[in-house]
This record gives C-alpha cells, structure tokens and sequence, in this order.
C-alpha cells in the first residue's frame, strides 16, 4: 500500500495547478465522488491468508461552517475483509457493507486538510468465507457477521488541481474499528480519489469570485 501511495502521488504531481484552490467560507456546500481503494489492516499469515487491495465507491458531502472548518458526511461502499486468530489458525471473511462517516474537517491551507469522523458500517447481505483454517467443528466467527459496527475514520485530504468549481482532491484515509471481536483485524486504510464540486454557497448560488 505504501508503493500505491507514493505512486499515486507522483503521477499527479503534474496535474497540480498554480491557479485557483478552494476557499472555505462559511455557508459553502461542496460535494466529492470517487473511486476509493482500501485494504484491511492486516499483514498477512504465515500460512498465506492475506488482505486484498480492493477498490469501492465513496460520496463526501462538506457543509463549511467558517473559514477554517465544516461539518462533512460520508458514504462508502465497500467489499470488507474481516480477519479472526485463534490458536495461530485463521479465518478470514468478507461482506459488501455501507461505511458512513459524520464528524468535522479542518482546514490547515488552501490545498491541505484533516478530518475526524464516527462512522457506522451496515452489512448489505450474507458474509462470504474466503479462507478457514479452522476445524469443520469448530465455527469461529468475524465481524462480518454483524449487522453494525462502529469507529473513527481519520483523513488527510490534498487538492491535486482546481478549475472554477471543479477540483481533483485525494483523501488518505484510516477506520479504526471500536467493535472488533478478540484477535479480529478490522481496521481498514486506504486513498479515496475524488472529483470534488463546489455546490452553492450560503445564498444557495455560486459566483467564480469564490474561488
């Protein structure tokens, strides 16, 4: 994940524009949508259960409430890998779930930001089992399972480039689960690139002075 990372970022390093960057200003309503690729934590087993690299879908919703902050909403839909240790054997299942996210970001420049959010995960059907180590007797279960789980989501988002009330943003992004089971690896990280669009301001309209 971390090659992905410094990849990404050289790749776009050319897109970064000079001009325009946003502006928060209170009463400002912008909207992200993109493709989010994400990994659960978890380094691996020696017996060869891993965690895949996997890609979903993500909608960020910011409402600013100054200059320096705002009030963000999230939603990501993900195919969750759940991993369980039990007596150096181990299981590893997998469920489509809806991760949404509410809590604040915070503006540190015109093209960095930081965020913290509570999310809840909902499970949209019934788990799938994509390694077992375990005896056919012996029923040892993930968290994929479960119809909620609950955590934090930390992210440090910069704007790639800019145009009008357009902009290409990047979100590095880690979920720290409150919920897991003993042994169970369910945190999860990963970049959420995205389009960003610049909605309407506080009088419900937009003007390119914004900017």
């Amino acid at each position: 994940m971390q090659n992905f990372i410094r990849v990404f970022f050289i790749f776009f390093w050319g897109l970064i524009s000079t001009g325009w960057s946003y502006t928060p200003k209170e009463g400002n309503v912008t909207a992200n949508i993109g493709p989010f690729i994400y990994k659960t934590n978890f380094r691996g087993s020696d017996s060869g259960v891993q965690s895949q690299i996997l890609s979903g879908t993500g909608l960020l919703v910011n409402g600013d409430i100054n200059d320096r902050g705002a009030l963000e909403i999230g939603l990501f839909h993900m195919n969750k890998y759940f991993f369980r240790e039990k007596d150096g054997l181990y299981k590893a299942e997998n469920t489509d779930l809806i991760h949404i996210t509410m809590g604040y970001r915070r503006f540190i420049s015109s093209l960095i930001s930081v965020s913290l959010s509570l999310y809840s995960s909902y499970s949209l059907g019934d788990p799938h089992t994509s390694a077992n180590e375990f005896p056919a007797d012996q029923d040892v279960d993930t968290s994929a399972r479960d119809i909620t789980e609950y955590g934090f989501d930390i992210a440090a988002q910069y704007e790639l480039w800019s145009l009008d009330r357009f902009s290409i943003v990047t979100d590095l992004r880690y979920a720290y689960s409150m919920t897991n089971k003993l042994n169970e690896r369910s945190d999860h990280y990963g970049a959420f690139i995205s389009l960003r669009y610049f909605v309407q301001d506080k009088e419900g309209t937009y003007r390119s002075e914004q900017k």
